[in-house]
């Protein structure tokens, strides 16, 4: 059951005559077509903030519930509808400009990376100048954005157009699947875009395929990595093709209608097909994977193994491809090693129409590659070609509607379908109740439904990350705010990426307080919580407090730390640990002209972890320590 704190079903009828115990009924929307998107808005915020009561504990029943999320994703639509292009251009800026600590300089973050870890964040006043610079503009629409896009002006309406704008008001599926798949990072101007022009395109089609047009306006928001789709092979060779949102759309119909594909595209909601549309190759490819690969749903795993593996190019030091164009039939007549694997695999997969993703990790002799898919549309196979030998903690990959990195964990809550249960709509419709209380300057009602979001769903990282960020925004009592990140790290036990941000934010208020032994402390719980499961993330707080010891006492003091973090994460660090720790360390020797000393740590590092010869690790502390010399 969803439980949503609302109010008696007395009274429920306003001014404007809207119901909000029942669904909205034809007429209802006709009356908010009527007044335009900002005074629906608005209408519908006055009566969703007298319907909703956070302080009342009564749950709602099923039936009134459902019927309140209705209303809720009109009251979205309204409000995304009646945004400026100019905001969502400051957003974009922000996402993708930072700066260093004590510099004036901007730094540009593509799409596919992160920011450093100390980078300072634009504020959106500078955002919203910086955004009508020529300039940043420029920067934006060349690499940010789709070849072509454009940063437009006017409201999200009219760049949706009336037919698609009016339209899907009553189509409360649509609205449904489409606020599921929203990102906090997503273009809207040009997601709005992508969804009018394959509408355009195809009238008859767009509704059967709903969710196919909805993942593939997401993803096509932004500019794809230049580095896509792995850092090892040369972006020349790849049969890369990023088609118009609307061709994308006629090919996947097409491919779906003439039985192509392995699963019918329309039994996937948008956050799967994800992981199909993103596949930005040539048709010809596409055709050949559609005819050559043999495999069924329930055996793709044999995929992996279908490439020969070359040990001899790992002995060659040869991890990029160099053998002409990076064709399917390149790779399986010329053999590959794991990264080749990988990208055979999914790559294929999606072509047959199979949700797909390649991870990569770091396990005790370096780094390795392979890949998961959806075996059915309720089952995803996470672990094809992962090497059991190697203690690879985690896999990494790339989140194509958003350029982030993702984990397997992040995968399995897909899996799960953690956002199509009542619980989790029930926590998004209160984070979208403490929208509109904020808006409407009710901060303690707004605060109140932040705490029935997360008390409704406590294992919902999103309720968590924005109830700490409106405590930051409103400048909540530092001891509340400590509290909420404390309950956030119990709530949050099985979630380890979302667990490790709140304990870096109490560490941080920690020492804001001058309580630097508790801070101390819950950084040393992250370092030995993650020793087992997720050393990439213990490896992440040594690396951090590496480079403080360095910033705070030079080449001896850093050297000391360095040596007390190898100690305590020891051998079960592996290649996370040389990449995240040892190679920075050895680096900043080196920079200080140091190159004995970092030598010296090189060699301790192969002492540490043991490598297996011609191993990754291996060839790795070979290069540092010829780096060295």
């Amino acid at each position: 059951m969803l439980m949503l704190m609302l109010a008696s079903p007395v009274g429920l009828q306003s001014a404007w005559g809207y119901n909000l115990e029942s669904p909205p009924t034809n007429s209802d929307i006709s009356s908010l077509a009527n007044e335009g998107f900002e005074n629906a808005r608005n209408h519908l915020e006055s009566q969703l903030a007298g319907y909703y009561k956070p302080r009342d504990q009564k749950k709602a029943n099923p039936a009134s519930a459902a019927a309140f999320v209705e209303w809720l994703d009109l009251w979205r639509w309204c409000e995304l509808l009646s945004r400026e292009a100019s905001t969502e251009n400051a957003a974009l800026v922000q996402r993708h400009f930072c700066r260093r600590p004590n510099t004036t300089g901007l730094i540009f973050v593509p799409p596919g990376l992160t920011p450093p870890p100390d980078a300072i964040l634009i504020s959106l006043e500078e955002a919203s100048r910086m955004a009508s610079a020529p300039e940043i503009r420029r920067t934006l629409q060349d690499n940010a954005l789709p070849s072509g896009s454009s940063l437009e002006g006017g409201l999200l309406s009219e760049i949706a157009g009336k037919s698609l704008a009016f339209e899907t008001l009553a189509d409360s599926g649509f609205l449904r699947s489409f606020f599921t798949t929203c990102d906090d990072r997503d273009f809207f101007p040009l997601v709005l875009k992508n969804l009018r022009s394959i509408r355009e395109a195809y009238p008859t089609k767009w509704r059967e395929y709903a969710n196919l047009a909805i993942a593939i306006a997401f993803v096509s928001d932004s500019a794809v990595p230049s580095f896509w789709p792995h850092h090892q092979v040369p972006s020349d060779l790849v049969p890369k093709e990023i088609a118009s949102p609307e061709v994308q759309f006629g090919r996947w119909v097409e491919a779906n209608e003439s039985r192509k594909l392995l699963l019918d595209l329309r039994r996937f909601s948008p956050t799967e097909l994800k992981f199909v549309v993103d596949a930005f190759i040539t048709p010809a490819e596409m055709t050949w994977a559609q005819k050559k690969i043999r495999l069924r749903s329930g055996n793709f795993d044999q995929a992996f193994s279908m490439i020969r593996y070359r040990d001899e190019r790992i002995t060659a030091k040869k991890y990029v491809w160099e053998y002409g164009p990076y064709t399917f039939a390149a790779i399986q007549k010329s053999g590959g090693i794991c990264i080749d694997q990988a990208y055979h695999a999914a790559l294929c997969g999606k072509s047959l129409g199979l949700p797909t993703i390649m991870f990569s990790g770091q396990g005790s002799n370096g780094g390795h590659a392979w890949f998961g898919y959806m075996s059915s549309t309720s089952k995803w196979e996470l672990n094809c070609g992962r090497d059991s030998a190697q203690n690879l903690v985690t896999g990494t990959a790339l989140d194509p509607q958003t350029w982030q990195p993702v984990s397997d964990h992040d995968i399995q809550q897909l899996a799960a379908r953690f956002r199509e249960r009542p619980e989790f709509l029930a926590s998004m419709s209160a984070l979208a109740m403490a929208e509109i209380f904020e808006h409407a300057s009710r901060l303690d009602d707004a605060r109140l439904a932040l705490e029935n979001s997360t008390r409704v769903c406590s294992e919902n990282p999103v309720a968590w990350s924005r109830f700490g960020d409106f405590s930051d925004r409103v400048k909540a009592p530092i001891n509340d705010r400590i509290q909420l990140h404390e309950q956030a790290i119990k709530a949050l036990s099985r979630n380890p990426d979302s667990k490790v941000r709140h304990q870096q934010a109490l560490a941080t208020l920690q020492r804001e307080t001058g309580k630097s032994l508790d801070a101390a402390k819950t950084e040393n719980l992250i370092l030995t919580q993650n020793l087992n499961s997720r050393t990439d993330l213990s490896c992440e707080v040594a690396a951090t407090r590496v480079q403080a010891a360095l910033e705070a006492g030079g080449v001896n003091k850093g050297a000391m730390e360095f040596h007390k973090q190898l100690q305590s994460i020891g051998k079960a660090g592996g290649g996370n640990f040389v990449n995240q720790v040892g190679v920075p360390f050895v680096n900043a020797l080196i920079e200080k002209g140091n190159k004995v000393r970092a030598l010296r740590t090189v060699e301790i590092l192969r002492q540490k972890f043991e490598p297996l010869k011609s191993s990754p690790l291996d060839l790795q502390l070979l290069a540092m320590a010829k780096a060295c010399k």
